[in-house]
């Protein structure tokens, strides 16, 4: 009969590389909140419960977008990239119809709107 040990996981340190990638994902999480609640807050949501509603579905979007884009070969990120944010948008829309049931269209167009500004935003900052 063998009996396989219970090895200790390895203690996690603040220089491993793993830390630095989530505060990463965390970094854009937060940039993303910053570009796109304010243009939320502009188009006419102006309830600070719905804002923050707002910010929380973008945080989820986001950090599923950002770790899924993480575990694809980089050799693709060009070719997904579309797809993905068609993906996000559906993704936002639902999660917000939940809490905006009036106004769906005005909603998506929002969605859309904030999303693309985000995007175009995150784009040219990282040419630079």
């Amino acid at each position: 009969m063998i009996i396989d040990a219970v090895l200790p996981m390895p203690a996690q340190s603040f220089l491993d590389t793993e830390f630095f990638y989530q505060a990463d994902l965390l970094q854009y999480a937060f940039w993303t909140v910053i570009i796109e609640v304010p243009l939320f807050y502009l188009c006419g949501y102006r309830k600070v419960g719905d804002c923050l509603y707002f910010a929380a579905v973008n945080v989820i979007s986001n950090l599923l977008l950002n770790e899924f884009l993480e575990l694809t070969d980089a050799a693709l990120y060009w070719q997904i990239i579309l797809p993905c944010e068609i993906t996000v948008v559906l993704l936002e829309f639902v999660l917000c119809s939940y809490r905006f049931v009036e106004g769906r269209k005005k909603l998506l167009k929002v969605i859309i709107f904030t999303n693309t500004v985000s995007f175009l935003i995150g784009l040219a900052l990282y040419n630079f």
